[in-house]
Order: C-alpha cells, then sequence, then structure tokens
C-alpha cells in the first residue's frame, strides 16, 4: 500500500512490491538508528553529569561548612538543672564550668486602681495622666475599657486590662512589660490633675524618691535629650509650673520651657550641694543612649503641682491592695558572688553564654561550656561523606566490567577523570604555609584508604582538635593571621595565592590613606541657645543629597539649651544616633558619622546664622565625605570600601584578599600570613569546574548539547532522504508495474489475433 493509498504490489509483475520497498527503507534507516543510539548515550552521560554535579555542590557546601571563619569555634553549653537554669552559648564564647544559685525571679511591676461598678459607663474625669513618661489625654466621656485602649495604644511598655475578680467589681490594672526595678512603671497626674488620684490608684501619703541613687540620692525618668523642654518631651498639652522645694530651698520650675538641663542648673543654684546633674545612661531595655536627671543629695523635698513626679523624682505611694505585683530584680549568685539582673534571662554575666533563671529559691544548677567538638567533628564527617559520594558517584558512571566488556556512560570520560585528580590533589597534598607538624588532613586523622576513599580515625580527631584546635582549623578553612592589631583578615577567594611559600614571611600590608568618617565641626563656638533653632541633615546616610536638604531630617533645639544638650539630643535621637556621634570640641559642636568610606556623606544647615548663642552651625549647607582606605598588598593593587583593603591586582597573589584595617594613619602595618585549607581548595575548586561559563563540567555539558543538536540535525536530513527515496522507488515500481501490465495487454491482444482465422 502506497502512501496515496493505492496499492501496486503485483498486479502486472507478480513481485511484493511493498515487501521489497520496506526492506530497501529498512537498509536506508540503519544510519539513523545508530545515531540516535549515540544520541541517547549522549543524553545519558548529561544526566550523569548533572548527578555528579548535585554531588559536587553537596561537597561544597560541606566544604563552607567548615570554611566559615568561626567553623571551629563551636561551643556547647549544658546544664545539671534544666528545671533551675536553662543555658546557650555562642560561638566563640568562654569555655569554663559554672555554679549558679538563685536567690529570686526577676518580676514585672502590676498595679490596679480602685474598683468601679462598671467597665463602659463614662468616668466623668477629664485631664492628662502620664504614664512611662507619655502623656494620656482623659476625656469626661472617657470609661476604663478607652483609658486601657489608649494607653496599649500609646506603645510605653506597660499592658493595660480591666479584670471583673467579683461581678459588678471593674479594675483597670497596669502591668510592666519589662521586669525588674528597673521596669517599674512611671506613673502620675499631670500639673493640677486629679485623674490617677480620682480612680484610688495612690494613697494619701507624701511621694517618695522613684530611683534611689546612693545613699540619699535620686534619679529621674529617662528622657531622649537635656535640652528640650520636659513637657514636650512628655508630650503635655498644658505644662505645669510651680515652686517646689529641694533640701528645704525654693526651685521653679516650669515644664512648659525647662529642659533637664534648666532643672538641674536651678536646683544646684537654689542648693550648690545638691549635686544636680544630667547624666548619659543606657536604657536597659532598649539599649539607646538616654538622659537623666540626677541629684546626688536629696535630703528632703516638698513637691508641687505634681512637678517633681512628673520629671521622675519622686512618686506617690499605691493605696492599699492596689500594688498586686511588686517589681523585682532576679537574684543570684555566680561562683559564689552576689548578682542581680532586671531580667531573669541574663546575657552579660558570662561573655557569650545566656542563661534563663526558672526554678525556686535557693536551687542550684552546674553550667558547663565546653568545645563542641561533636558538630565540628560531625562536619569533618559530612566533609568526608561528600568527597567519597562524589567519588563513589563517578566511579559508578565510569565502571568497567571485564567479564561481560560492559562499561558506565562516563567510561573513559576525560573530564571526569581530571575532576577526580583534582580533588584527590586539594584534599591529599600538604597545606602552603602551615608547619610541617599539622599541614596534612592525615595528621587530623583523616585517611586515604587502599580504595581512594577517605576515613575519619575519630580517636586520632578527637587527640588533634583537644591537643591542637587551631591547626585543625588551618588545615581545613581559609585563615589570615596579621601581625599588626590594626590589621583583620576578613576572607578571601579562590584565586587568592597563599602567602607561602610564595612569600614565607607573609603579604606586607601598606596603607597609603587611612580610612575616614565623614566629619563636620561647626565654624564658630557656639553656646546656651538664645532662641530656637532647627537643624537640618541629608547626605547619603539618610538617603538625600548634600545640596538640596528640603527633605532632610530635622531636629528642633529649645532656646536654653547648651552644646552639651544639643549633642546629647543627636546621640539620643532615634535616628540620628544610629548614624552620628556628637560631641563639643574645644567649644564647638562636632558630629561624625559611624561609618567611613567615600559612599558617605554628611550634610547640616541651621535655620540660625552661625553665632555664639546657637549651635555654630550656620545657615549655609556645610557638607563632609569620608574616605575610603587606599594601599597595596603584597605590593600589589588593592581596593579600598571604607576600612576594608581588598586585593584587586588581575592575576595578583593577593587578588580576592579582604583585610579591615583600622590604622587612621599612613604607614606599613605588618603582614598577614594567609593560608587556604582543605576544605577552602576544594570549595574553590568545585566551584571552578562548575562555573557557568568556563567550568569544566559547563564546558563538557555544552559540547553534549552542541553533539545532539548536531544528530538532531542527522536525523532530520536522514529522514528526508529516506522519504525521498522511499518515494523514488514507489514511482520506480509503479512505472515498472504499469510498464508490464501495458505489455501483457499487447501480448495479449496479439495472441487474440493469432487465434482469429485468416481472411
Amino acid at each position: 500500500m502506497s502512501s496515496s493509498g493505492i496499492s501496486f504490489s503485483g498486479l502486472g509483475s507478480g513481485i511484493d512490491t511493498e515487501s521489497l520497498i520496506s526492506r530497501l527503507m529498512d537498509l536506508e534507516k540503519r544510519p539513523a538508528i545508530n545515531i540516535a543510539r549515540q544520541q541517547t548515550r549522549i543524553k545519558q552521560q548529561q544526566a550523569a553529569y548533572s548527578t555528579v554535579s548535585a554531588r559536587l555542590l553537596g561537597m561544597q557546601s560541606a566544604s563552607s561548612n567548615l570554611n566559615r571563619l568561626r567553623s571551629f569555634d563551636l561551643v556547647a553549653a549544658a546544664t545539671s538543672n534544666a528545671d533551675s537554669v536553662i543555658v546557650s552559648a555562642d560561638t566563640g564564647a568562654q569555655i569554663g564550668s559554672h555554679t549558679i544559685t538563685i536567690g529570686q525571679l526577676a518580676k514585672a511591676q502590676k498595679i490596679s486602681t480602685g474598683s468601679r461598678s462598671s467597665q463602659t459607663e463614662a468616668l466623668g474625669l477629664s485631664g492628662q495622666i502620664l504614664v512611662n513618661g507619655k502623656a494620656i489625654t482623659i476625656a469626661a466621656s472617657d470609661n476604663l475599657q478607652t483609658i486601657a485602649s489608649n494607653i496599649n495604644g500609646a506603645s510605653i511598655g506597660v499592658s493595660a486590662s480591666i479584670i471583673s475578680p467579683t461581678a459588678g467589681e471593674f479594675y483597670l490594672t497596669l502591668g510592666s512589660t519589662n521586669t525588674g526595678i528597673q521596669g517599674k512603671i512611671t506613673v502620675s497626674d499631670a500639673g493640677s490633675g486629679t485623674v490617677l488620684q480620682s480612680l484610688g490608684l495612690f494613697d494619701a501619703n507624701p511621694p517618695a524618691v522613684r530611683s534611689p541613687i546612693g545613699v540619699n540620692g535620686a534619679g529621674s525618668s529617662l528622657f531622649t535629650d537635656s535640652g528640650t523642654s520636659v513637657g514636650t518631651l512628655l508630650g503635655l498639652t498644658s505644662p505645669a509650673s510651680a515652686t517646689v522645694q529641694v533640701n528645704g530651698q525654693n526651685v521653679t520650675i516650669n515644664l512648659a520651657v525647662d529642659s533637664l538641663s534648666a532643672i538641674a542648673g536651678k536646683i544646684n543654684t537654689a542648693d550648690p550641694g545638691a549635686g544636680a546633674s544630667v547624666v548619659t545612661v543606657t536604657d536597659p531595655f532598649s539599649g539607646n543612649s538616654r538622659q537623666q536627671l540626677q541629684v546626688t543629695s536629696l535630703t528632703s523635698f516638698a513637691d508641687s503641682n505634681h512637678i517633681l513626679e512628673n520629671v521622675g523624682l519622686v512618686q506617690k505611694g499605691y493605696g492599699t491592695g492596689r500594688q498586686l505585683t511588686a517589681a523585682q530584680d532576679a537574684q543570684f549568685t555566680l561562683d559564689g558572688l552576689t548578682a542581680n539582673r532586671a531580667n531573669n534571662t541574663i546575657t552579660d554575666a558570662i561573655s557569650g553564654v545566656t542563661f534563663t533563671l526558672k526554678g525556686a529559691a535557693a536551687s542550684t544548677a552546674n553550667i558547663t561550656v565546653s568545645r563542641d567538638f561533636d558538630t565540628i567533628k560531625g562536619n569533618i564527617q559530612a566533609y568526608v561523606k561528600a568527597f567519597n559520594d562524589t567519588l563513589d558517584t563517578v566511579a559508578a558512571y565510569s565502571r568497567y566490567d571485564s567479564g561481560s566488556g560492559a562499561t558506565g556512560v562516563l567510561f573513559a570520560d576525560g573530564t571526569m577523570q581530571s575532576l577526580v585528580d583534582g580533588l584527590y590533589e586539594q584534599v591529599t597534598n600538604n597545606v602552603a604555609g602551615l608547619p610541617t607538624s599539622m599541614a596534612n588532613i592525615s595528621q587530623a586523622g583523616v585517611t586515604l584508604t587502599q580504595n581512594g576513599r577517605l576515613e575519619v580515625n575519630d580517636a586520632a580527631l578527637t587527640t588533634a582538635l583537644n591537643n591542637n584546635l587551631d591547626g585543625v582549623a588551618r588545615l581545613f578553612r581559609a585563615s589570615g593571621t596579621p601581625t599588626d592589631s590594626a590589621v583583620q583578615f576578613v576572607t578571601s577567594n579562590d584565586k587568592t595565592r597563599p602567602s607561602s611559600p610564595l612569600s614565607a614571611s607573609g603579604y606586607e600590608v601598606a596603607v597609603t590613606q587611612a580610612a575616614k568618617q565623614a566629619d563636620i565641626l561647626a565654624g564658630m563656638a557656639g553656646g546656651t541657645l538664645g532662641s530656637n533653632e532647627i537643624l537640618t541633615f541629608g547626605g547619603s546616610i539618610f538617603g538625600t543629597s548634600t545640596t538640596d536638604l528640603t527633605t532632610g531630617y530635622t531636629l528642633n533645639l529649645q532656646a536654653g539649651s547648651t552644646l552639651a544638650d544639643v549633642a546629647s539630643k543627636i546621640n539620643g535621637d532615634a535616628k540620628l544616633g544610629a548614624a552620628l556621634t556628637a560631641s563639643v570640641v574645644s567649644g564647638k559642636l562636632s558630629i561624625v558619622t559611624k561609618q567611613f568610606g567615600s559612599n558617605v556623606s554628611l550634610a547640616i544647615k541651621s535655620n540660625l546664622a552661625a553665632s555664639g548663642s546657637n549651635s555654630g552651625i550656620g545657615d549655609s549647607i556645610v557638607t563632609a565625605a569620608g574616605l575610603d582606605i587606599g594601599g597595596t598588598i603584597n605590593g600589589e593593587a588593592a581596593t579600598g570600601s571604607g576600612q576594608f583593603l581588598t586585593g584587586s591586582l588581575k592575576g595578583g597573589k593577593a587578588i580576592g584578599l579582604q583585610l579591615r584595617v583600622t590604622a587612621t594613619t599612613a604607614g606599613t602595618y605588618g603582614r598577614v600570613t594567609l593560608s587556604r585549607g582543605v576544605a577552602d581548595l576544594v570549595r574553590g575548586y568545585v566551584s571552578q569546574m562548575t562555573d557557568a561559563f568556563s567550568g569544566g563540567l559547563t564546558t563538557a555539558t555544552t559540547n553534549m548539547d552542541a553533539q545532539i543538536k548536531s544528530y538532531d540535525a542527522d536525523l532530520e536530513s536522514l529522514a528526508s532522504r529516506v522519504k525521498n527515496k522511499e518515494q523514488t522507488l514507489r514511482l520506480q515500481f509503479a512505472a515498472m508495474e504499469g510498464s508490464i501490465i501495458r505489455i501483457k495487454s499487447a501480448s495479449a491482444g496479439l495472441a487474440q489475433l493469432a487465434l482469429q482465422p485468416s481472411r
């Protein structure tokens, strides 16, 4: 049957032409079968390459785990009594054993108003109250629920709620979200207001010092700066003014205009022996710098209009039963030494160790911080397994059966052989630059077996870790050892050459330009602000240009502020303090960025012309930019970015070597000895082999793709030729059959003529 549906098979000749054509086409298609087999083989090789690549990526991951900077500084923490003390330790924590005995756990303060018959009925009270230094406005229409919602919405470290222990009785409770004495709630009526007094929170007794300092001293609440009026900082709508007494002396304070510095000055003027000053302290809960008014000698006082309460120097006492839980610090002994903290989770008693107290008083726990050799050994075992898995995978694909002659799809593959040889070379050779006592992984208990696989001797590895942890670390990871304290090794890359034997004494570090911060010093010595002033900040650290400060960050300064107050306000501001450090240098305001480098720019301007009665910055934009470090490593070109110096000479020995240099002047800063351990070398070698553009595996896979495409073209061309050949044969056989039929027809006609009688 032909492709047209017309059969010519043997009509005239009796020959099975379809069968004959089919057999002829089978012969024509044989080259295509061979090509398809070769193509299938290449696709199998590609799949094998993909599997090997996956193994290599696993090996690269295992190598990276060992190559991290602190990968051999791992520690483990254990406790003998988890019901009393739980413990954890950071990488690099101090090693040792300690005994902790609990005295008491830290608790958060909780206070309560008096009972009300409804939580939704309007209280008919109005005014402002202060809760943790934040003004909360109370309207006559507010009920207990409204007040609780307003306090919770202020986000001031206090949780307000309504409780009803007895039907028909409702209490507004305030609970500190921070434990410890320093977490006590600061609460007072503002000015002449009596909202809290009316709610039954306080008793009728005079207030007492809230935060004692020393024998007779007192500390205020914490404020963001010392130059802005206290009323503004508290958010009071109508800050009070009154005359109070300190140590029997009258002091007139107006919260609408007086800053912490001004209040301190007034107290000292009235009583020089009071020792009032504004001190920068650290908020124990946020970690931010804050300003506190401290009076070192406060032997007596008399408050008026809640002025001293609002500042936080004193606090009224709570009515009977109004303090539900007293704030208390955690108390414990550490190795026999008495200690206390505001929290039950302590992070600063033992370097790098965090422990949480949770047991009853007098309960004891022994905590131990030791080298985490189990994890380190586990990482080494994972590295060895990844190496062996890779070789096993390559071997499976490269197998040869001498009996049957069967081979794997990667048998005699040059790229695979090169890969295996390279892996052996990275792992088994001595590490350049290390002492002969610990230069080969066999000295750390990792040996090569007779079948070409790595094997870990746990006892030998444990001994090596115990006796020479640093040596084992350098055996596996990249490490740099500077001779100068101003230089720190950061990292290297796959192209960085070990310093030995190229330079046995290490690579010299030369600084031609020290990194600098952006630094602005006011052009004029300033002084106490005679009027309100606005400073506007811009530059890269604030995401603006240095020439247009219309979208800059503004800081309002209040009249009466000293330069020290201005500096404290800048340092205490959440945004400015994170990026800048302000101080007073030789009577001038100095502002310095915390970041280094040429990409750091700073711009400042004031709304006032510079004078001795303001900041001295002036009303023209003042700009400054940092500088990147400049220098060489091993005499080779290096690129600076901030304090980071990176070897950048193409083809150089120190290319990719990154150092942090904190030097402040130009000069030579010792040498850095660089070695690349077996984990780093394997990681780099795998990166090289799998590089997306030039890697050996990538190149081989690309060549296979080209072969497959070439075979596709060959198959397409061959299919076309076979089709044409088949059509030609069919036409030829059809013509032959037609000729035979015509011949037979003519022959039959002649025969008939021959049989007819003659006339």
